[in-house]
């Protein structure tokens, strides 16, 4: 062999089917029990690998359902660009809030738990799921500065904060709902404050 070639990773390559299989067996776990039931041996038999082949990917079920709520994400949040700041947040807070309220509010909620006491799972959840999910909004933030919605000099960090903080919030403690008038009124706060 030549020095210079790369060895072959030991162990079987990975398969995509076999990740998607696993993935598409958690979301349809997640219908009908909570995360706390899951167990790797369950998901293993619901889709068709051995628990191997699930550590082969994941190091924990947390990481697991971050996964699917991540793909989930992508789906049900879009990144809208309509030429105005107000209705694209309008958009984004609320394809956001409606996520939560329709299924994925619970299952945040079990991982932003599992990550305030597994430290190698919150850096995950914070690169993988959180950065994404910021770096999505400041985006459209970005754009909406660039066509003089924002002040040049606005904290675009802090607009995100601003408007993931009260979610979280409501949905971590429960005391609010997440509806249409909660997104309105994260809006407007964006928007004329700044």
């Amino acid at each position: 062999m030549d020095r210079h070639q790369v060895k072959p990773a030991p162990g079987r390559p990975r398969s995509q089917q076999a990740m998607e299989a696993v993935l598409t067996a958690v979301r349809q776990l997640l219908q009908t029990s909570t995360y706390k039931e899951l167990t790797m041996e369950g998901i293993a038999k619901a889709a068709g690998v051995g628990k191997p082949t699930l550590y082969r990917w994941w190091p924990n079920i947390a990481s697991i359902v971050m996964d699917v709520m991540k793909q989930q994400a992508l789906h049900d949040i879009g990144v809208p660009d309509t030429g105005s700041l107000e209705s694209d947040l309008l958009l984004y807070i609320g394809d956001t809030c409606r996520s939560l309220t329709q299924g994925a509010g619970g299952i945040m909620r079990s991982l932003m738990a599992e990550a305030q006491f597994d430290d190698g799972f919150a850096q995950i959840f914070r690169e993988s799921f959180i950065s994404s999910r910021r770096a999505m909004l400041i985006a459209l933030l970005q754009r909406g500065a660039a066509r003089g919605e924002l002040p040049k000099d606005a904290d675009l960090e802090l607009l995100a904060d601003l408007c993931y903080g009260p979610i979280w919030y409501r949905l971590l403690n429960g005391h609010g709902s997440l509806d249409e008038p909660f997104v309105q009124a994260i809006t407007a706060h964006i928007i004329r404050r700044c």
